[in-house]
């Protein structure tokens, strides 16, 4: 307790997401900053779930920040009160997504014991094909290679720390190849497989992904134990 103006009050200990707290402030004050981060991080949720699915349907550089607050029902001016610009707002989308994989291939670890790669594999495509948004915006990150050198920044961590966990399950499963120049090559070869069948003409969404799932298997298979 401390005495502030003839008065006793309780001083909060900080706790995490919250400020540190300042004697003179009010319960209601604090609350209300908390408020206030919850609706900022709600609107950039906001952003970035109308601007995804923009950037499903057309090319990232061709969409503006006018149609995406057209779409969501907001001015530009609010896109940029959360963004500096698109780019950063496609790395937001982008690292949401890796950090998800990231995850399930956590869980597979835990769960299983291990996780061997034939199972990565099925558990990979699948997101893929579930997350097309995302899959086309990682096609758009490989193929372009016009990014700003900050964007790159940004997305190369999540990308390494990716190939650090594809890289673990590899040397698990006795893979005796160079760990990180397979993990390269697994990854690459997946990806290659959403390029080349994602959109198979004359193919229903279905029918595509049972035929890239049993692709992500067979592959999956040959880099396990591989001499």
């Amino acid at each position: 307790l401390m005495r502030i103006c003839g008065r006793f009050t309780t001083v909060l200990m900080p706790t995490k997401g919250w400020p540190i707290p300042n004697p003179n402030r009010s319960m209601s004050d604090l609350t209300l900053i908390k408020l206030k981060d919850y609706e900022r991080g709600a609107r950039r949720e906001f952003i970035i779930s109308v601007a995804q699915k923009l950037f499903s349907e057309k090319d990232f550089r061709s969409v503006t920040a006018r149609e995406i607050a057209r779409a969501g029902g907001m001015s530009p001016g609010t896109i940029y009160r959360y963004y500096k610009n698109l780019d950063d707002l496609f790395v937001d989308i982008f690292l949401n997504h890796a950090k998800e994989i990231q995850s399930l291939m956590e869980l597979e670890i835990q769960e299983r014991n291990g996780c061997s790669v034939t199972r990565f594999c099925e558990v990979y495509i699948t997101y893929l094909n579930e997350n097309m948004t995302f899959y086309q915006m990682m096609g758009y990150f490989m193929l372009s290679g016009d990014l700003s050198p900050d964007t790159s920044e940004k997305i190369d961590p999540i990308m390494r720390e990716l190939m650090d966990h594809l890289e673990i399950i590899l040397k698990n499963s006795n893979n005796t190849t160079d760990s990180r120049f397979a993990s390269h090559a697994l990854f690459s070869a997946l990806n290659g497989t959403m390029i080349s069948y994602s959109r198979y003409p004359g193919r229903s969404l279905d029918e595509i992904k049972q035929h890239t799932l049993r692709l992500a298997c067979l592959i999956g298979s040959r880099f396990e134990a591989s001499p």
